[in-house]
């Protein structure tokens, strides 16, 4: 049975800081949309479970009681569940005690001008709550010297609460995680869209879902640790009917909003991608300067160089995505491209002229973020897979007039990839539920899944390819490993998992010939494989080395010279493989994205490249050889 607050014996304290006055505490304007976003998901007249004036907010507190004192009110005034959350950042000590900082913390004397993350315990324990849930969404600059390991297992002893469900990620490492004009925190973000879906979710299920949409945008992930049977509680009862969330980033220096009366620690980074409304930026005709992009020089196998044209613009006043883009994917013929976003939309764009793209149409059927985007090859069919376990058709025949189809379900959590086989046929799906689905789509009015799912990954798969061949697919995975697979009813497994990458593998991407399989990683390299032989792939040469973060997308150019990366270092790099034995990086790297790059495409022809990411916007870059 579902569990929810009573809502006369619950109380929330929210609390955030996004201002700081020392310094070494960068601010965070993103803390601002986290608090009123999440008190506008809890008191829902109709999603919600808290009365508002159950539900406290602290906004841009000055001194250490200015949060620690509401906190024990509410403790002392909660009978049934009391929710703590606080955003902004924590600093360790030098003997590695966590403090919740405010306004006028100075880190070098944290004990005395931030709250004790111990004084916050206490409050919590001598309440008279039933359940107490804590969430702390903080990174920890400013902490003592010495690995973020030893501080972690330090934090860890810190926050176990009787009676408490604590919900836990690991602590930045960069503070540019914290992304200028980004709507939310990376975590937050999450656990918002989570708290929105149309189906209530307990606090286990909820820590299942961030946890998940974390991994795929390659974040720190969350742990939890329950001290009670808490995991059954359900914080909302489904999707809010008011006001939609914010969707528009705060302006960057303004003063805060403030409002009056309106359980494993989150020690996530304070970070997050740009979700807020952004021109659609293309890369059309021009010249870039030296810290853009621009022309190659022959490359060390002797191939010709290749030559990156174009120029910021705006994108001629068109509406974009209002959340970051996940996926981009050409339809054949190089004339139309789709998109998809977490704003949960897909996108089509007319780029016939690149200079002058135009949007054809907006599909909204999607109910959660949209994770990947594919066109059949006779680009008559559209495939979106998102977060809301479902695989979505469109018939595109018409691109202008796209026709919805039937959804594919059977996944049992976020759809991570999509790709069609060489002749359309067919359908392959990649799910964190850690499958591999197969579905015959000949008849695109009656999909049908083919036979049971694949299995053999240890965790969520993150991408899917088909080879040209048709027989032989691949798939790369959060384990760490790609796997090679005949395409069968059910798919099954060729060989050991193929190994090399020290971290989640993000993209898999075999060359038009079908001779190479190339992936990207979470470890920063690229690395390309001989795939003649299924029973032993081996490695061409070493790791293709020049991304300094995960590599997200790869694309091969239609003659198989030319490999793209994407990634979060928010480059996009040229590989020229002429002689795959000895690849060699086309430079300058493509730049222009403030946010992770999370996808790339070639169009048919591989005159056009297509990239997208966490800034909200797609640009083109237009190639030639010369």
């Amino acid at each position: 049975m579902t569990r929810f607050p009573d809502p006369a014996g619950s109380r929330a304290v929210l609390i955030g800081v996004s201002r700081y006055e020392h310094p070494k505490l960068p601010g965070i304007p993103a803390v601002r949309a986290n608090l009123a976003d999440l008190r506008t998901v809890l008191t829902d007249p109709v999603g919600g479970t808290l009365p508002a004036e159950h539900c406290v907010v602290i906004d841009e507190p000055e001194v250490p009681t200015d949060l620690g004192v509401p906190v024990a009110e509410m403790a002392g005034e909660a009978t049934d569940v009391l929710l703590v959350y606080y955003a902004g950042h924590g600093v360790v000590d030098g003997q590695g005690r966590l403090h919740l900082a405010v306004f006028h913390t100075d880190p070098a004397r944290s004990s005395v001008t931030a709250l004790p993350y111990e004084v916050l315990r206490e409050a919590m324990v001598d309440g008279r709550a039933a359940v107490s849930v804590l969430v702390l969404d903080c990174c920890f600059s400013g902490r003592a010297t010495g690995a973020m390991g030893d501080e972690q297992s330090l934090i860890s002893g810190q926050i176990d609460i009787a009676g408490t469900y604590v919900l836990a990620s690991s602590s930045a490492t960069r503070p540019s995680q914290a992304l200028p004009g980004a709507t939310h925190t990376a975590f937050t973000g999450a656990l918002l869209a989570a708290l929105r879906r149309p189906d209530p979710l307990t606090l286990d299920a909820l820590f299942e879902k961030v946890h998940h949409h974390l991994l795929a945008r390659s974040l720190p992930l969350p742990q939890r640790r329950v001290m009670n049977t808490a995991g059954g509680l359900t914080l909302t009862k489904g999707a809010p009917s008011a006001a939609p969330l914010s969707d528009t980033p705060p302006v960057v220096g303004a003063p805060p909003a403030r409002w009056n009366r309106r359980g494993f620690l989150v020690a996530g980074a304070a970070t997050g991608v740009a979700l807020g409304a952004a021109a659609l930026e293309w890369v059309i005709k021009g010249g870039f300067g030296d810290d853009a992009s621009g022309s190659s020089g022959p490359s060390s196998s002797g191939s010709p160089a290749m030559k990156v044209t174009g120029a910021p613009a705006s994108g001629h006043g068109l509406a974009s995505h209002t959340g970051a883009v996940q996926s981009v994917a050409f339809r054949p013929g190089g004339e139309v491209l789709a998109s998809g976003g977490a704003d949960r939309t897909i996108r089509l764009w007319n780029v016939t002229d690149p200079a002058k793209p135009t949007p054809l149409v907006t599909l909204t059927a999607p109910t959660d973020n949209v994770d990947a985007v594919a066109f059949s090859p006779d680009g008559g069919l559209l495939a979106g897979g998102g977060n809301d376990n479902t695989v979505r058709l469109w018939k595109t025949t018409d691109p202008a007039k796209p026709g919805p189809l039937s959804p594919l379900t059977g996944h049992t959590d976020a759809v991570f990839a999509v790709a069609f086989n060489p002749d359309g046929s067919i359908l392959a799906s990649g799910s964190a539920d850690r499958t591999l689905r197969l579905w015959n789509v000949s008849d695109p009015a009656k999909p049908t899944p083919m036979g049971r799912p694949g299995t053999g990954h240890a965790d969520a798969v993150l991408s899917v390819a088909f080879s040209p061949d048709q027989s032989l697919m691949a798939t790369g995975s959060a384990d760490n490993s790609i796997l090679l697979w005949n395409v069968a009813t059910p798919p099954a497994t060729v060989g050991a998992p193929v190994p090399g990458h020290k971290n989640r593998v993000h993209s898999v991407a075999f060359s038009p010939d079908g001779k190479i399989l190339a992936s990207g990683g979470g470890d920063r390299t690229v690395r390309l494989w001989n795939v003649t032989d299924l029973t032993n792939p081996t490695q061409i040469g070493g790791p293709l080395a020049g991304h300094t973060d995960a590599v997200y997308s790869l694309a091969f150019s239609p003659d198989g010279k030319v490999l793209a990366s994407g990634g979060a270092d928010r480059k996009v790099r040229l590989w020229d493989l002429t002689d795959p034995a000895n690849p060699a990086l086309l430079s300058p790297p493509l730049v222009g994205h403030t946010g992770a790059v999370h996808s790339v495409a070639f169009d048919s022809d591989g005159k056009l490249l297509a990239s997208a990411g966490a800034d909200s916007a797609i640009r083109l870059w237009t190639l030639a050889r010369y």
